[in-house]
């Protein structure tokens, strides 16, 4: 063959741009897709294996299992995708680890995390025998009380716990609607701010903790931690104040040897900045540093106290918006041993906080985060018969319902 018709051959079959892209760009991002979906999983498990041991795994704990997981099945689909359409192997070992590693974390999610097999068997009816507590945390929100409280009511709820409500007359408003608790003709005070028409054995309001409930009260006692240094996240402030109050619950007034049900009542800093070990480890400090001072019922009213050398009453429950994720590593520092309510009868993503009120990124950032910080901690003597999560609308936090089973006390 002539020269002249070789080259125009050779010519002929030289590849173009596509050619060229299809042999030596495609199998690369075949490649790179398939390895930034294991390193999106790596991260994601990495989270939920080390929790918040260290400062900077929590964040890894914190990262969306949505965004993560979800992501991983988006890189799955690209690096195949790249991979048919080139003309060289790319990536031929990774994309099946990376497809096992997806489906299992998936399954995990699903019926690990969200626990979504006992949509069946869930029932918001309240069990006999168990005692319904209600938490919320307020946080100082405009709400319409008379609605709210009709709600509560309507659950049957037996001891009502909230943090941070409006001062003056919304409190006010607020504490009006569990009269019905333990009713009086005459007006009662709770404390030197507060009235009810009801016996203020029932009712508890000190610092930014509000109690009512179905069972009398013997005494109460309370520390506060932390700093007044907040936080800018996203357009909200967190603060780094924090405090821990219990309470004793008296089931049976008539029996004079029984127990009281005793109850933490808790609302630690808020400040995502600060590794949650070392805050769990300040509260654990204020609470064994207590100074022996609170309240207790007197004939009529609360009465102060001061007990030298005593130590808070070992909980029956904690509870309250710890700012920290169910599951982290850190909140056996507060409760070691004790259940998580959620893990023992909650299902779905159970997002007890949610940011109201966000606009762009962060309304997409609020939808895809699982920030399950409103949490319920159960001694391992007692178990939890059912456990959910309610509005208001209005308010970053969904209140926290649980039935709490008791042991033969």
């Amino acid at each position: 063959m002539p020269r002249r018709s070789k080259q125009l051959v050779r010519q002929d079959f030289k590849p173009g741009p596509i050619g060229w892209a299809r042999r030596r760009v495609l199998p690369h991002l075949a490649r790179l897709f398939a390895l930034l979906g294991l390193l999106l999983l790596g991260a994601w498990i990495t989270g939920r294996v080390l929790t918040d041991e260290h400062h900077w795994s929590q964040y890894l704990y914190w990262s969306p299992p949505i965004l993560m997981i979800g992501g991983a099945w988006v890189m799955l689909v690209l690096s195949w995708v790249f991979a048919k359409l080139a003309r060289r192997l790319g990536g031929l070992l990774l994309r099946p680890v990376l497809l096992l590693l997806a489906v299992g974390c998936s399954f995990y999610l699903v019926f690990g995390v969200w626990r979504m097999q006992r949509v069946i068997t869930a029932s918001e009816a309240k069990d006999a025998g168990a005692i319904r507590v209600l938490h919320w945390n307020h946080g100082g929100k405009s709400i319409d009380a008379e609605r709210w409280g009709a709600r509560i009511r309507e659950l049957e709820t037996d001891i009502v716990l909230i943090a941070n409500a409006e001062w003056g007359e919304p409190r006010q408003a607020l504490l009006d609607q569990f009269t019905a608790y333990a009713p009086d003709e005459r007006v009662r005070w709770v404390n030197y701010s507060y009235r009810v028409h009801a016996d203020p054995a029932h009712f508890r309001l000190e610092g930014g903790a509000l109690i009512a409930s179905r069972y009398p009260m013997t005494r109460t006692g309370m520390v506060e931690f932390g700093s007044n240094d907040r936080t800018q996240v996203m357009s909200h402030s967190s603060s780094g104040l924090g405090w821990v109050l219990f309470a004793e619950f008296d089931l049976d007034p008539e029996r004079l040897d029984d127990d009281p049900l005793v109850v933490w009542f808790v609302d630690l800093p808020s400040n995502p900045a600060v590794w949650k070990m070392d805050a769990m480890r300040s509260a654990r400090a204020a609470i064994d540093g207590w100074d022996g001072s609170g309240w207790e019922m007197g004939r009529h009213v609360w009465e102060q106290y001061q007990n030298e050398g005593a130590s808070f009453p070992d909980p029956d429950l904690i509870i309250g918006d710890f700012n920290t994720p169910r599951g982290s590593a850190s909140l056996s520092t507060l409760a070691p041993g004790f259940g998580d309510a959620f893990l023992q009868a909650g299902h779905g993503r159970a997002r007890s906080f949610r940011v109201s009120g966000a606009t762009g990124w962060e309304r997409l950032f609020n939808t895809l985060m699982e920030m399950h910080i409103d949490l319920t901690l159960v001694a391992p003597e007692h178990r939890v018969s059912s456990y959910q999560l309610l509005g208001p609308a209005e308010t970053h936090h969904q209140a926290q319902i649980a039935d709490i089973v008791l042991d033969s006390r």
